[in-house]
């Protein structure tokens, strides 16, 4: 059962993915934050890169929300997304369906395709979900454990999934979205 920080963690999460403010989070959502990281690098709608952009936010909704929506009706309620988070940390194979999932979403941060995600693409992720440049920075300081100043798409994932399951208040991952 998740504890009150873990809801408090997630449930900020939660808030932070519903960029339309609806309390509401659906692939629009997902859509307008992919829309968003390419006009912060100057990447016009139509073109290939584009696509490639918004295509992998589509799959963070697919892969990572969608299966969240209990009642079907293409929007996940903030309880519905605690109930399917307690649900998945409870699980022993939850970790390794997390991890496997958090290095797909990696690839939406991964603007250069390079297989390493630097200050910089960390900084336009945070930046489509409303963070500012400095929380990107201190963010990125705790979750790079390694110091090397990149993310390799292990480390991210396991900070991601910390971030979700750890109930340590003192926690690096708990700063993954600069929001604790």
């Amino acid at each position: 059962m998740l504890t009150e920080f873990q809801k408090r963690k997630l449930s900020l999460r939660f808030y932070m993915a519903d960029t339309s403010k609806d309390g509401m989070v659906e692939l629009a959502d997902f859509e307008q934050q992919g829309q968003k990281v390419a006009e912060l690098i100057g990447i016009q709608p139509g073109s290939t890169e584009y696509e490639k952009i918004i295509s992998t936010y589509v799959a963070n909704w697919e892969i990572y929300w969608k299966p969240a929506d209990a009642d079907g009706d293409n929007k996940i309620t903030v309880d519905e997304y605690l109930k399917s988070a307690d649900i998945l940390i409870a699980e022993n194979t939850g970790k390794k369906t997390k991890l496997r999932v958090n290095k797909a979403f990696f690839d939406s941060i991964d603007l250069d395709r390079d297989g390493e995600i630097t200050l910089n693409e960390y900084t336009i992720y945070l930046k489509a979900v409303g963070r500012s440049e400095e929380d990107a920075k201190m963010a990125f300081s705790k979750i790079d454990t390694n110091g090397d100043g990149k993310l390799s798409r292990d480390e991210f994932a396991t900070a991601l999934y910390d971030y979700h399951a750890s109930n340590d208040p003192q926690a690096p991952a708990n700063r993954f979205f600069s929001l604790y």
